[in-house]
């Protein structure tokens, strides 16, 4: 449960954090640093269901998540943030559910997103995976 202290981080800060001091800090790789650091904080944080991943995208002030799509290999989310900085990456947020797929289905999994409104942004994450790739190195294929 969040402390009231939470309450005390302005959209302000967070955003001064996220788009303004990583990229100087992160430089080149800020893309796939941030995608490889969503999927360890998904480990960290362990398997969650729909709803409790959507409440932790809240918390998290990554925006309102909501599952768009879900087909046999793929899974399509859309997040709706209050950003207006469309020129960054989404990438923390698209390994964040890479990884969060990866560990219900126990199947590898890679996601993208794709911006598709920039005031405020609205980007969309598609995760796919193969039952061919399993997580567990000698768990029978389905």
């Amino acid at each position: 449960m969040p402390d009231e202290t939470q309450n005390l981080i302005s959209p302000y800060s967070y955003d001064v954090l996220r788009h303004e001091l990583l990229p100087i800090l992160l430089g080149e790789e800020e893309n796939i640093i941030l995608y490889w650091g969503g999927k360890s904080l998904a480990r960290k944080h362990k398997l969650m269901e729909t709803e409790a991943l959507q409440n932790w995208f809240q918390e998290a002030n990554w925006g309102r998540l909501e599952l768009i799509k879900d087909k046999k290999n793929e899974r399509t989310y859309e997040v709706t943030t209050s950003s207006y900085e469309a020129d960054r990456p989404y990438s923390l947020e698209t390994g964040f559910i890479a990884q969060m797929v990866e560990l219900e289905k126990e199947l590898l999994a890679e996601a993208s997103y794709e911006v598709k409104k920039k005031k405020p942004v609205v980007f969309q994450i598609t995760v796919r995976w193969d039952k061919k790739d399993p997580t567990a190195p000698n768990a029978p294929l389905t």
